[in-house]
């Protein structure tokens, strides 16, 4: 379910996303290369090892700024909440993945015909103003 924020903060914000609680169905973490220095505990040699880990990724507010479709996993980090709450954010709108379909447009029949209406006792009253055209009617280029 997309989820709109908007930053109320004159300034950057900027929140760290933990990979246990926003990482739920897909990771969203990012691979990077990290250089240690490893010990050979029979030699005691050391020497640089790269070595690949995860870091939890980060989101970003610029002062003022509004995100929209953000993933709704995100308002379950402490972060976010505790800013919500102070109202350094605002949720505009969270939808649904899915566009609701009304119950009723479900049930109906496919496109059933009018009944033939008799013109006579449905036709609207004449007016006086009839006969001069509406000043929406004018052609376009024409002022008064």
């Amino acid at each position: 379910m997309p989820v709109t924020l908007v930053s109320r903060a004159r300034r950057m914000q900027v929140f760290h996303l933990p990979h246990d609680v926003f990482c739920g169905d897909r990771c969203a973490c990012a691979e990077v290369a990290v250089v240690v220095v490893a010990e050979n505990p029979r030699t005691g040699e050391r020497a640089p090892k790269h070595v690949r880990k995860k870091v939890p990724s980060s989101l970003t507010f610029l002062a003022l700024e509004r995100k929209p479709g953000l993933p709704s996993s995100l308002l379950e980090v402490a972060e976010v909440k505790a800013a919500i709450g102070r109202g350094y954010l605002r949720i505009i709108e969270q939808t649904p993945d899915k566009p609701a379909a009304p119950a009723a447009a479900e049930n109906a029949p496919p496109h059933a015909p009018a009944p033939a209406a008799n013109a006579s006792s449905h036709s609207p009253a004449p007016t006086a103003n009839a006969s001069s055209p509406s000043p929406a009617a004018k052609p376009p280029g024409k002022e008064p």
